[in-house]
């Protein structure tokens, strides 16, 4: 028992060794890579509805492409866990969603309220994305634009993902929900 013991450990240690798990290494792997002019969050934060698919590329600094795992929309891919893709329904109706790795955008500080809470606060007349960020404490990520509504997403300290959606006319949440 002890050799089998001995050697477990002597293979769990060859094999940090090799791979270099160590938490730096994890740190450096929550760091999102710049590939173009900004990251998929910043790039978010400066693209709006009404922009065109030229205008985006711009804005990103790399050309879109389709990728038959993600679907036939245009996207930008900044690796394989952020991406920016491009949808048309129809002539004017456009929707620019952002795919961004859950663990760069985890925060400590938020405190995401209970399913409960957030169903009961939807009810009573619904809140504003200000008046979400102020019960979190934190503010949320950009992940879709739309003519008509902005998408944010929340990660706590666990992983629990919040998204929410708000109406750019009322600018009251329409859908809230965890994942």
């Amino acid at each position: 028992m002890k050799k089998i013991f001995s050697s477990f450990i002597i293979i769990l240690c060859t094999l940090c060794f090799v791979t270099g798990c160590t938490e730096e290494k994890v740190e450096d792997q929550k760091k999102e890579e710049v590939k173009g002019n900004c990251t998929v969050v910043e790039c978010m934060k400066k693209i709006k509805a009404t922009n065109t698919m030229e205008e985006i590329t711009e804005i990103i600094g790399f050309e879109s492409t389709t990728d038959a795992m993600i679907g036939s929309d245009p996207i930008w891919k900044f690796d394989s866990k952020n991406w920016i893709s491009y949808k048309t329904y129809g002539e004017d109706d456009v929707t620019i969603q952002a795919t961004v790795n859950k663990e760069s955008i985890k925060d400590d500080k938020i405190k995401l309220p209970s399913s409960s809470d957030l169903k009961k606060d939807l009810n009573n007349g619904s809140f504003t994305y200000e008046e979400l960020v102020e019960k979190i404490g934190g503010e949320g990520t950009l992940t879709s634009i739309s003519k008509g509504s902005l998408s944010y997403t929340w990660v706590d300290k666990n992983g629990q993902r919040l998204g929410a959606t708000f109406n750019n006319k009322s600018g009251k949440c329409t859908v809230a929900s965890y994942r």
